[in-house]
């Protein structure tokens, strides 16, 4: 950058053509400095001159970059108006051209008369889209007129010149909004929408809802909306009152508009300005006014604020058709209330491409499904599905709360059908939807709650059941294991355990058999010594007992041993036993054996069922060797509370009490006797020489108890 020091204007120009014609220039951007102050030096003469700018066509003559040298302005112009959001801004005319003029912002807010006669003193401004006026102090100099305005035409709305010109234009009122002390006008002109702001003033709303949708002769200021390039983005009016506003005469004054159905508006004959009347029933209210029905169809009427007409309300409607999408709409210069009915019904909705054109603004009621809510700021949007159509139900906020809603909720639905299309042009033909307005929460109607298995549901309700199971799994699985090491720990207790009451019993067996009877002979050879030397007859009965009781003893261990390796017994109990007995001791020259049961099958303690084994093993021993027997029958007789086990032979039999009284040792019949009583069973023997013998044991239920191991 550079730097230069002068003394008077004279040097700050030599020094810059110096500058200007020196070689070490070479930055575009002090270049682009030196030429704005060269404009500057310009615009020096104007600055210092004593003559202001006298007219408003000399200030937007200026160039930005001179207007914002601040220079004075000195203009006499009538007053067109205020901008409404500024009591500090005014718009004047002096007759070559409009301005903006901003006043000082320590100056009162002024309250000009339109057409008021005022002395402008101020200095000039870029900031806007053409040059203007600020720091101002406004001298009232007297009465005066408004300038003629200049008639706005369709090809001059947009063109630049006339930013701040003050033109009348044919418009047509379609909507209003009062707020923040000034009134937004919502306008047609010449087909194109467009605002026009004017001050708030005494009965406003109703000075517009009577203007609402009537042809009016607008006069105002044409203002510039711009960007910060000073590039215009739109065009709107400012109004100084409602009186700048003239209602265009109907045509035919005095007569009577032609009343037609709402099929015929803008058919040949009826086009947008022709002023028409529509007789039908209100179906229900809309935000811009409400939707109307007669025998040929439906259609949206707009209507002034503030005024609503209950759904039933048959209303005779006068106005001017307008051009929407798939049917035409009503303007409504003025409503007349004709009669109260009843409320219409709704009509029933069926999507078929061939009754689409009459569904438009139809009200209409049919069935569909909730599928997803949305809230937004002013209203709230259901997405419901009926057959394979998925559509939209529009509720405004202020009516009310819809009840809860859940998906798959089956809903009946009453309102105004709009259609919609995805095409760029809104053909009848391109149709390929449609939205739903209700008019309040009562419009939707829930006829079936969704089922509570959602497919979302049951796939949670899945997963939770799978990690369940697997859970259940993977704990049997580990249950099992420790199950089973249990059970061989169990297992393993109980053959210790059973080994040691083996033992036990082999050791009672042995202490009651064989060590008794090896001890009696032992007693029998301890006193053969001295018998043999004085009594040879009696050592040689001593010897013979000795031996009895040997021969006895080794078939007892003989039938201890057999016990030991068999597991019949104690694993198939008692009958398997005994036939397992019965088939070891048969042979070809022995007698015929057989086991009989009556009664069926009876299990017994372990204890008891060993004594019975072995009375009966020792009573077919005797059988076979000392009866002679030719048929042996092991027989198990049940009967309810006795069990009774007999072996019968048909051998020589003997005479049991002569047994007992004969000289000699009887260690079978004397062993079985042991044997029953150990077990408290009693013992009988059926004998007689010649005849048999039967060998029975009797257990009743009152003494099986008893019976212990062995």
């Amino acid at each position: 950058m550079f730097a230069l020091e002068v003394g008077s204007i004279e040097e700050l120009r030599s020094s810059i053509a110096t500058s200007l014609a020196a070689p070490w220039l070479r930055n575009p951007i002090d270049t682009m400095i030196l030429i704005r102050l060269m404009c500057f030096l310009a615009c020096l003469p104007l600055a210092s001159a004593a003559e202001p700018l006298r007219s408003f066509a000399a200030v937007r003559a200026l160039t930005h970059e001179a207007a914002a040298m601040a220079l004075p302005v000195e203009v006499e112009a009538a007053v067109l108006g205020a901008d409404p959001a500024s009591a500090l801004s005014l718009f004047l005319h002096d007759g070559t051209a409009g301005c903006y003029v901003k006043l000082r912002p320590e100056a009162e807010p002024m309250h000009l008369t339109p057409g008021t006669r005022v002395r402008v003193v101020g200095v000039s401004m870029a900031l806007g889209y053409y040059p203007s006026v600020e720091r101002a102090r406004v001298e009232v100099v007297g009465p005066g007129s408004l300038p003629t305005p200049l008639r706005l035409e369709a090809d001059r709305i947009f063109a630049p010149e006339l930013d701040s010109a003050w033109v009348v234009v044919p418009a047509m009122m379609v909507g209003y909004e009062a707020k923040d002390e000034r009134v937004t006008l919502d306008l047609e002109v010449y087909g194109l929408p467009f605002k026009a702001e004017l001050p708030l003033e005494e009965r406003a709303e109703e000075q517009a809802a009577e203007l609402m949708q009537r042809p009016v002769l607008l006069r105002g200021v044409l203002g510039t909306i711009f960007n910060r390039q000073r590039q215009m983005t739109d065009r709107h009016f400012f109004v100084s009152s409602f009186a700048a506003i003239e209602p265009v005469l109907l045509p035919a004054e005095g007569a009577e508009a032609p009343l037609i159905r709402i099929s015929q508006m803008l058919t040949a004959g009826f086009g947008p300005h022709t002023h028409i009347q529509v007789e039908g029933v209100v179906t229900q209210a809309a935000a811009k006014g409400f939707y109307l029905r007669d025998e040929t169809g439906s259609t949206l009427v707009i209507a002034a604020r503030g005024r609503r007409f209950p759904p039933g309300t048959r209303v005779r409607v006068d106005g001017f058709a307008s051009v929407a999408p798939y049917r035409p709409v009503l303007r409504a210069a003025s409503v007349v209330e004709r009669e109260n009915t009843p409320p219409p019904r709704p009509v029933p909705f069926v999507y078929k491409r061939a009754d689409l054109p009459k569904m438009q603004a139809e009200l209409v009621t049919l069935e569909a499904r909730f599928l997803a809510r949305q809230e937004g700021r002013s209203e709230v949007i259901l997405e419901c599905q009926t057959d394979q159509q998925i559509f939209e139900v529009l509720l405004p906020l202020r009516g009310g709360a819809l009840p809860r809603l859940t998906v798959g909720d089956r809903l009946r639905l009453v309102g105004i059908c709009e259609l919609t299309t995805t095409h760029a042009l809104p053909r009848i033909g391109w149709v390929d939807g449609f939205r739903l307005h209700l008019s309040g929460p009562e419009g939707a109607e829930v006829i079936a709650k969704a089922p509570w298995w959602t497919p979302r549901r049951l796939l949670v309700a899945l997963g939770v059941m799978s990690a369940v199971a697997f859970v259940g799994l993977a704990g049997t699985w580990v249950l099992r294991r420790r199950v089973r090491r249990q059970m061989e720990i169990i297992g393993d207790s109980l053959r210790a355990e059973a080994v040691g009451k083996e033992r036990d019993r082999i050791a009672r067996d042995l202490h009651d058999t064989l060590e008794q009877q090896l001890s009696g002979v032992a007693l029998q050879l301890d006193g053969l010594d001295d018998v043999v030397k004085g009594n040879p007859a009696a050592a040689s009965k001593v010897l013979l007992v000795a031996r009895r009781m040997l021969r006895y003893t080794r078939l007892e261990a003989r039938r201890s041993v057999w016990d030991l390796r068999s597991k019949i017994l104690e694993e198939q109990g008692l009958l398997a036993a005994l036939r397992d007995m019965v088939e070891s001791s048969a042979g070809p020259a022995g007698p015929k054996l057989e086991v009989q049961v009556v009664g069926g099958e009876r299990g017994h303690p372990a204890g008891l069922e060993f004594h019975l084994f072995r009375i009966a093993q020792e009573a077919l021993a005797n059988a076979i060797k000392h009866g002679e027997a030719r048929t042996i029958v092991i027989r198990l007789e049940n009967t309810p509370g006795c069990f009774r086990l007999s072996v019968c032979d048909d051998g020589r039999g003997f005479d049991p009490q002569a047994k007992l009284g004969a000289p000699g040792p009887h260690f079978g019949l004397l062993g079985m006797r042991e044997r029953a009583a150990k077990a408290g069973v009693e013992l009988n023997v059926d004998s007689a020489p010649g005849k048999g013998c039967t060998i029975s044991v009797t257990v009743t239920e009152s003494r099986e108890p008893i019976a212990s191991h062995p």
